[in-house]
């Protein structure tokens, strides 16, 4: 590094960034956290920047590049002239020390968990869902390729409330937000709710992610340079999420080529990747490819998963200290059920997926003191999925209704036998875009590193929707129900917007520094507008311990599957004769075609407090962290009834011709539901996550981690539990039709620990990972509040209060349920599973794996003798293997 003068108050820094072989690195990223810069190295391996002498003496700086091992030092800032040169050694088990596991680091938050290359290469990851199974209160796994993989963070609670907590964790990659808010791959949620509305195949699950967060099986870990996992407070610059986020970074740069492949079971995943440098002026290029093909039983092919990931990433400098990159990516999935012969009912089921992607980040710096930087990020990405499903039906002839009317009219038959199928089509559309200034402001001796920024959201589907042939139904008549097309293509899209400014700055509060990262988020997400303030502190008692504290609240808007759910068509059966030959039957209908109006659907919320404390110190670092989070008006279903009168009709039967019918002056009651998406969950989340980790002791040559967590959630849905009464009280002699019930409320809570012993051998290029997942206790409880009704609804669905219930009155005595005992699910025991991983470099170029989940084949299991039924909490050993060459 060169230090110039460049006044009396002001330097000039040129630096100089090389590999082992003293040759100048391209586009390696310089970063100072004090001086509010991020910089890259130009085709000479230089980069510069201008420090104000009055203000710092000393200044961090971070150097890092694609296929390096990073550099983080202090400059110290002294008088006269200084040449310094930054060399970065290649990533190799080599180097006197290697990272190999998560760390926890006071990045983008105060408890952020960083994943860097080495820790991803020893993962042997298959896709990101096998990198965060390391994450605290995750649980280490075989790869499970064969069902989708969504992430949760900082919650303890299951069903509706998971998919709102994996729908509001975002995954930000290379600057772009990643989003799954077009994806309508789902049934009619008017018949089944939210959760049972994914179409699934009958013995293997669903494929499809709708109303949750990203599948974290289509994103492959090979090209991925660094993974940051925010918990806790996201900075204010990060939107349309409630739950945490997961920051991917890739980076263009010169590279070899490396290619790899892994196995595991009936999985199997190649890959290769190259980084080329154009010229002086035209950048560098990384392209890679990545194949995945996994079968569930490989002695029994019928369901399987296959992944084709293609990527481009062109990296440049346009003119000096500007830096864009320009990604196109383009992705395949497939989901598959094959039809089996043996069972005979032409069961089958896929679900395929294409993307194509286009994005664009570029940040320009200036040499000003008062603007510092300017950056703006773009990304594009349009779809195609497709779902189907069918099963053969043998039943009798049915009746079937099929007009997109409201009124009475005469439905026909179809066969009882017949391939019946459901068929889904979309063609998802999304955009991110963001931009971002950065300045700095002096006010009195505080200096603030200000950051103003917008970001933009965009979610459309264009596809045909819900494909329909009303002659081979899967789910006739069912509720009163039948399927219409539903085409995605007249479905408004969805537009969301934000604003926010984001202050950084320090201050001495006792002879000690405070630092303070304060922001405040505007976001108008359908038609809602919502203002999210979040902060950050960090106080440094001494050089060794901080004390932490954030606060932040954030929103996530609703999907365009929340806010179009496809019509309720209600097909009620006024008569039905039907003798054996249709042309001497005759089925008459009324539909009632019901359009939900969802515009009324809030953002779901969340606001968390977090306080921590971290010690660090030469050989042991350590870092205990608080929270309680809590989640409001998240999305759940709401349970609706209809009532309707029709006409009773008799009917006179003509030898080979349709029969005479009319009505007989009687009348019947129909009472019909279905379900509609609103803001009805809730939960107070709390929990604790202490982190302890050493450096490696030279004599046995191997560094420990401990994490240990606590979680506990207490979850409920505010809408109230309607229930219809018995049929013999459906009549004119009962006041009340259907009873108003409080709903129950859910308490999960879970202790674990993970533990990692690192043993690294230099010379040998060797590295052995001991992992135990111990599971201390995992407990769920279902509280009822109560079996007696709190009001009561009557014919014409007018609710009536009960303030306190009277078993003496006729009026709704009998709505009264049998009474329930809370419910109690505990894990019978402690237990723990072992798993082991090696890794072992020939000639720095060669790098041969092997991971052994459960490795001593310990199988713990429960036998539960209410249910009769076996629990296991660990599988059989599981093996997997890894190659990868640098050429």
């Amino acid at each position: 590094m060169i230090l110039k003068s460049q006044s009396r108050t002001g330097l000039k820094i040129r630096g100089l960034v090389v590999d082992k072989k003293n040759q100048p690195i391209e586009f390696a990223t310089v970063l100072s956290e004090e001086l509010s810069f991020t910089g890259y190295t130009n085709d000479h391996g230089i980069f510069e920047l201008n420090i104000d002498l009055t203000r710092f003496k000393s200044f961090d700086l971070s150097v890092k590049m694609i296929g390096k091992k990073g550099l983080d030092t202090v400059i110290i800032l002294k008088p006269g002239l200084q040449e310094l040169t930054f060399s970065l050694p290649d990533l190799n088990f080599s180097l006197k020390e290697v990272q190999v596991n998560e760390v926890r680091k006071a990045k983008s938050s105060n408890s952020s968990i960083v994943f860097d290359r080495q820790a991803i290469e020893q993962v042997q990851a298959f896709s990101l869902g096998d990198i965060l199974n390391n994450l605290p209160g995750k649980k280490i796994a075989p790869p499970n390729l064969q069902n989708p993989g969504n992430i949760t963070l900082r919650s303890e609670a299951s069903g509706a409330h998971a998919l709102n907590n994996a729908l509001g964790t975002a995954i930000i990659l290379d600057e772009i937000q990643l989003s799954n808010n077009a994806n309508m791959q789902n049934r009619n949620v008017g018949k089944f709710g939210l959760a049972g509305s994914l179409l699934d195949s009958r013995s293997y699950g669903g494929f499809d992610v709708t109303f949750g967060g990203i599948d974290l099986r289509e994103i492959p870990a090979d090209n991925i340079e660094s993974i940051e996992v925010i918990s806790g407070i996201a900075p204010a610059k990060y939107g349309d999420l409630t739950d945490g986020a997961i920051i991917i970074n890739r980076q263009a740069g010169k590279t070899a080529y490396q290619f790899s492949s892994r196995i595991n079971a009936g999985s199997s995943n190649f890959s290769l990747s190259k980084g080329y440098i154009l010229g002086k002026k035209s950048g560098a290029v990384n392209v890679s490819l990545n194949y995945l093909f996994s079968e569930q039983d490989p002695s029994d092919p019928i369901k399987s998963y296959k992944r084709i990931s293609t990527g481009l990433m062109w990296s440049s400098y346009l003119f000096k200290n500007f830096k864009n990159t320009v990604s196109l990516d383009y992705n395949t999935r497939l989901d598959d059920v094959k039809l089996d012969p043996d069972v005979g009912r032409e069961y089958m089921t896929y679900a395929k997926s294409r993307n194509f992607s286009v994005s664009n980040r570029a940040s320009l710096s200036f040499e000003n003191e008062f603007f510092k930087s300017l950056s703006f990020s773009f990304g594009y990405s349009k779809g195609y999925q497709e779902t189907y499903n069918q099963s053969y039906i043998n039943n009798a002839p049915k009746p079937i209704a099929d007009k997109d009317t409201i009124g009475l009219y005469e439905g026909y038959y179809i066969p009882g036998s017949y391939t019946a199928v459901e068929h889904l089509l979309g063609k998802p559309s999304n955009l991110n875009s963001n931009l971002s200034l950065n300045t700095e402001l002096r006010t009195g001796k505080l200096i603030h590193q200000l950051s103003v920024g917008s970001n933009i959201y965009y979610a459309g589907n264009n596809g045909q929707g819900v494909i329909v042939d009303p002659e081979k139904p899967r789910w006739a008549n069912q509720g009163y129900q039948n399927e219409r097309p539903y085409d995605y293509e007249s479905l408004p899209s969805i537009f969301n917007y934000g604003l926010y400014v984001e202050d950084h700055f320090k201050l001495n509060v006792l002879n000690k520094e405070l630092q303070v990262n304060a922001g405040l988020r505007y976001d108008v997400q359908n038609n809602r507008g919502d203002f999210q303030p979040r902060v950050n502190l960090k106080y440094g008692i001494s050089s060794r311990i901080n004390i932490n504290a954030a606060f932040g609240t954030s929103t996530k808007a609703p999907a365009l599957a929340h806010r179009y759910p496809a019509p309720v068509y209600f097909d009620l059966p006024v008569l039905n004769a039907y003798n054996g030959y249709t042309i001497e039957s005759v089925y008459l209908v009324y539909t009632d075609k019901i359009v939900p109006d969802n515009s009324h659907l809030k953002p779901s919320k969340s606001s968390q407090v977090e306080v921590g404390l971290s010690y660090k110190d030469d050989f042991i670092s350590s870092s205990f962290f608080a929270y309680f989070k809590k989640n409001s008006d998240g999305f759940g279903t709401l349970t609706n009834f209809r009532t309707y009168i029709t006409p009773v009709f008799n009917y006179v039967y003509h030898k080979g011709q349709r029969p005479e019918y009319y009505p007989n002056g009687e009348y019947k009651d129909w009472i019909a539901s279905y379900y509609t998406p609103n803001n009805s969950l809730s939960s107070n989340n709390y929990g604790a996550e202490w982190f302890i980790s050493t450096k490696k002791i030279k004599t046995i040559e191997t560094s420990f981690n401990l994490t240990t967590t606590f979680s506990y959630s207490s979850s409920k849905n505010a809408s109230e539990t309607i229930q219809q009464a018995a049929a013999n009280y459906i009549s004119n002699s009962y006041k009340a039709w259907f009873g108003v019930y409080p709903s129950a409320r859910t308490e999960d809570y879970s202790i674990s620990s993970k533990l990692t012993t690192t043993t690294h051998i230099p010379k040998l290029g060797f590295v052995v990972n001991f992992l135990a997942d111990i599971f201390w206790v995992k407990q769920q409880r279902v509280l009822k509040m109560g079996y007696l009704p709190i009001a009561y609804l009557d014919r014409q669905l007018k609710r009536y209060e009960i303030s306190e219930f009277n078993p003496d009155n006729t009026d709704y005595n009998y709505l009264a349920l049998s009474s329930s005992a809370n419910s109690k699910t505990t894990q019978p025991f402690v237990y723990a599973n072992l798993s082991i991983r090696v890794a072992k470099e020939i000639s720095k170029f060669i790098r041969m794996s092997v991971n052994a989940y459960n490795v001593f084949n310990i199988r713990n299991r429960y036998y539960n003798p209410n249910s009769n039924s076996v629990i296991n909490y660990t599988y059989p050993v599981s093996v997997g293997a890894e190659l990868s060459i640098k050429f």
